[in-house]
């Protein structure tokens, strides 16, 4: 909390590593839209998704926001099991937790309230505030977390970028219609 008090707070949540963005391409036209919104030395709560660029998820994302922007900070909330994995060099500190459980491991909803990561973000929210969060296509954590984004009031603004796999792991191709490139956002996030 400490070292968020003096900056601008943002969030980036978005497809994960099952759905991954399509278009490398399009993600990095988003993220520099973003950067556009973003004051100096501003910083960003990050959760641990990994940066690959082969796999190109949220985790990425990051890892083009810290390009783009090298004055940016990165914050990880990361559950404390996952140390073992490691940090990215593009985060700038990091806060381990235990405060999960087997049946909210990651985030998201459990009984309609957050649970581990999410958990953490919401009381980050309620104490220093956020200033907005950016959505980029995304599965049911993303939906549970909408929902909070809304309950708390946070301005969001959301980009529906294709994703890569179906929750089945079957690869997106041009035939499919509009939702299911998009997901479970598609149509739901406005």
């Amino acid at each position: 909390m400490k070292k968020l008090s003096n900056s601008p707070i943002f969030m980036l949540i978005g497809n994960g590593s099952a759905n991954q963005f399509r278009y490398i391409n399009d993600l990095r036209a988003t993220i520099k839209k973003i950067m556009k919104h973003v004051p100096k030395g501003s910083a960003f709560l990050y959760f641990g998704d990994a940066a690959n660029k082969k796999k190109p998820d949220v985790g990425y994302a990051f890892e083009l926001l810290k390009e783009y922007r090298p004055d940016i900070h990165i914050y990880m909330i990361q559950i404390k099991e996952a140390k073992a994995w490691g940090v990215p060099k593009f985060v700038t500190g990091v806060y381990w937790h235990k405060d999960y459980t087997k049946n909210c491991k990651w985030g998201g909803l459990l009984n309609g309230q957050p649970c581990s990561n999410t958990k953490k973000w919401v009381t980050i929210s309620q104490k220093l505030g956020i200033n907005k969060v950016f959505i980029l296509g995304g599965g049911k954590i993303t939906l549970d977390e909408y929902k909070l984004i809304k309950r708390e009031n946070i301005d969001y603004e959301y980009f529906p970028i294709e994703r890569r796999f179906l929750t089945n792991g079957k690869k997106v191709i041009d035939s499919f219609t509009v939702r299911e490139k998009i997901g479970l956002t598609y149509k739901k996030i406005k």
